[in-house]
This record gives C-alpha cells, sequence and structure tokens, in this order.
C-alpha cells in the first residue's frame, strides 16, 4: 500500500500542474468584452455599388449624363458605353442655315427723304440773272410694296438788283402713291398722283416777272414732270416706270407718264392732255459711282408752239452710307427751248436720290 500511495505521491504534483495550466488557458487568451478588435482581425464591410464601384467598371473621365438620363450608380453596373451610347462628348449644337439677304429694292426703308437743286443762269443784253430750283421729296413705305411721296418745289429768282429785290415763288406740290413688284430681273411701279394749284400768276405788274421764273424753272428740268410748275392748274398724273437688271450690275430704266391737267384758278379754264417718256441707264463705275446717260422727250399742252421738247442729260450717282447723292446736267435739244440762245437752255442738277 504504501509503495501504490507513495507512486501516486509521487505523481500528484505534476497532475496539479497540468490541471492548473489548463484551467488557466481560456482566461489569459479570451478578451474582455468590450475591448476593441485588432485591426488585422476586423473585416472591411462592402459598401454600396453606387458609392464604390469595383475597379474597372468606373465611368470615362468628363461623363456628365444629360438631365433625365440614369445616374451615375446604374452607368457603374456595365463597361465602357459603345460610341452610339457614350455620352463623353456634349450634345452638338443645332445647324443653322445662312439665309441670303434681300434685295436692297425689294423691301424699301420706312421712310426717306430727298432734295434736287437746279439752276441756270441767263445772260443775254439785259442783266445777268440766276434762277435756282429746290424740289424736296419725302417718301413714306406704308406696305413693303406700296409707297407714298409728296414733292414740293420752289423757285428763286436773283439778279443784279441783288437778293433783297429777288423773286421767290412756290410750285404746284403733288401727292402720289406707288406699288412695285419685282418680277425676276424686272422691277415693274405703277402709281397714281394728284397736285394742288399753289402755282399762281396774279394780274399786275409782277405778273410777267412769275410767269417768266416758272418758264425758266420748266426749262431747267426739260419740261419733265411739267405739271409741278403749270400755273392756275392741278393735274392728275398715271406714272409707270420700268427696269432691267443684268448680272454685272448694269440697269435698264423706262420712265414714263400722263396727265390731264385742268385750269381751276384765274384765267386758266379747260382740261388738256400731256405726257413724257424717258429712257435711262444705270452704268457702275467701281463699288460706289454709277453714270446715268439720259434720254427724255415731253408732250406740251396743246397752247404751245411746239408740242414736243426733247432733252438729254447725264448724271453721276455716288452711293455713301447716308444715301444716294449725285450731280449732273440737262440740256434742251430742240425747240421751243432748245432754239433759245443763252445758257437758259441748260440745267445743272445737284442733290440726293429718294429709294423708293
Amino acid at each position: 500500500m504504501l509503495s501504490r500511495s507513495s507512486g501516486v505521491a509521487r505523481r500528484w504534483p505534476g497532475l496539479c500542474a497540468a490541471f492548473l495550466l489548463l484551467g488557466s488557458s481560456p482566461v489569459s487568451l479570451a478578451q474582455p468584452a468590450d475591448a476593441p478588435p485588432r485591426a488585422e482581425a476586423a473585416t472591411p464591410a462592402a459598401p454600396p455599388a453606387a458609392e464604390a464601384p469595383p475597379p474597372g467598371d468606373l465611368p470615362p473621365p468628363g461623363y456628365l449624363p444629360p438631365p433625365g438620363n440614369p445616374p451615375l450608380g446604374n452607368a457603374w453596373q456595365t463597361n465602357t458605353p459603345s460610341p452610339a451610347e457614350s455620352h463623353d462628348a456634349p450634345p452638338a449644337a443645332p445647324v443653322v442655315t445662312a439665309q441670303p439677304a434681300a434685295p436692297a429694292t425689294g423691301a424699301p426703308r420706312p421712310y426717306s427723304l430727298g432734295a434736287t437743286l437746279s439752276s441756270s443762269i441767263h445772260s443775254e443784253t439785259g442783266p445777268t440773272s440766276l434762277v435756282t430750283s429746290p424740289l424736296v421729296t419725302g417718301a413714306y413705305a406704308v406696305h413693303p410694296q406700296v409707297v407714298v411721296d409728296l414733292a414740293l418745289g420752289f423757285g428763286w429768282l436773283v439778279d443784279n438788283q441783288g437778293i433783297g429785290e429777288s423773286t421767290f415763288r412756290a410750285g404746284n406740290p403733288q401727292l402720289a402713291g406707288h406699288y412695285h413688284t419685282d418680277l425676276g430681273p424686272w422691277r415693274v411701279e405703277a402709281g397714281l398722283g394728284v397736285t394742288a394749284p399753289l402755282a399762281h400768276v396774279p394780274l399786275g405788274p409782277d405778273g410777267r416777272l412769275y410767269e417768266s421764273l416758272y418758264n425758266r424753272i420748266l426749262a431747267m428740268w426739260g419740261m419733265w414732270n411739267q405739271w409741278l410748275w403749270l400755273t392756275d392748274r392741278m393735274a392728275a398724273p398715271a406714272i409707270f416706270r420700268a427696269s432691267y437688271s443684268f448680272p454685272s450690275g448694269t440697269v435698264l430704266v423706262v420712265q414714263q407718264a400722263d396727265a390731264l391737267v385742268f385750269g381751276v384758278v384765274g384765267n386758266a379754264s379747260g382740261t388738256d392732255f400731256v405726257g413724257q417718256l424717258a429712257f435711262e441707264a444705270q452704268l457702275p463705275i467701281g463699288s460706289i459711282v454709277t453714270l446715268c446717260p439720259r434720254l427724255q422727250t415731253v408732250l406740251l399742252p396743246q397752247a404751245s408752239l411746239d408740242r414736243w421738247q426733247s432733252a438729254a442729260g447725264l448724271r453721276a450717282t455716288i452711293q455713301t452710307g447716308v444715301g444716294r447723292f449725285f450731280v449732273g446736267f440737262l440740256v434742251n435739244l430742240d425747240e421751243p427751248i432748245g432754239a433759245q440762245r443763252g445758257l437758259d437752255r441748260w440745267g445743272f442738277h445737284l442733290g440726293k436720290e429718294v429709294d423708293l
């Protein structure tokens, strides 16, 4: 017995040590519940697909989806979009085709003003005299194809007696309406006007002077638009104008007008028929200068010694940013004015044209 007991006694310290070692191992390896986990043992949580896309599925740089397209997170679910579906480039701007500008003659300006200054010098056996005739014209476009204009002329005679003894008279104002249209290279215009009997020759010592002034003005214009200067009468002219434009810029123009003239004031009475016809060419010289040769003939009232009066003229037109200006002259070719001596058979014109 002692021998077995002594053997167990000898093994007892070793068994106790093994028991203590096994009992203390879980306690020494375990960690408190509130202790933070070790970094190397932490497992990262997977982010949402919309916030952290997997590598290789990111959208291309500069991706800017148009409004209303799916959000970026949906685009990350696929690979790089094909060219047909890609939104890399901004949307193309709409293509705008420039329309050709309308010709200047197609639509007139709303309004326009013009003036012509005509003058002549008379010098024979008597004193030298200067006659000046300003003609003012205003036009207003009530429609792109309809223009209304008003014309009023004046006459001023100055001789050796000075400005204090000069003579100033008014012509017959004319109100007219014009309709024009473009037919390819053709431009056709028709109009109708009426004048008021403002030009008047009174009875008395000054009557002959006033009548001479009006006759001189008629001569300077080659009798053109004579109803503007016929005294004590009113008229209703019908106006026609046609022009043809060539690709080179040359324009051929024909003008024609007929009028019934009525005597309404003083000794003027009865009805007469007058007319006029003119041919003109507009020849561009450079970019701003145009030469305009002209030939005209006029049918005078029945009381005239010679019922036809012809004249030729040449005008140079200069185009500027504020309108067309011109300078020219006109000479009467036949009777009754062309047979006269002196410079009154010539007319010198300077002014600004009105765009109709």
